[in-house]
């Protein structure tokens, strides 16, 4: 484990795919990590291809959008209806 990123909300960026949107808890992320998550009482390991700054307040975290690397787009449509309630996201190197 290089990070732990705690997951607040997804949304979809039309064109670039599914957004985690959330805060890095513990270490550094890099584009080309991976990320582990619950959603829907289902293991998912999927790819980083992309780190926003994520432009709403928060005075505890600085906010961050991790876009992943999904199967395909009926996961995205899947995932953007999940609502994570704080799930942990694991990130590690491959």
């Amino acid at each position: 484990m290089t990070a732990k990123y705690i997951i607040k909300d997804t949304f979809k960026i039309t064109g670039r795919g599914l957004v985690l949107a959330g805060h890095i808890d513990e270490g550094t992320i890099y584009i080309g990590d991976y990320i582990e998550f619950n959603a829907f009482d289902k293991r998912r390991k999927r790819k980083i291809t992309g780190i926003e700054g994520i432009r709403k307040a928060n005075p505890d975290k600085t906010n961050t959008g991790l876009l992943i690397a999904c199967v395909d787009e009926s996961e995205i449509d899947e995932l953007r209806t999940w609502r994570p309630d704080n799930e942990v996201g694991v990130i590690f190197e491959e």
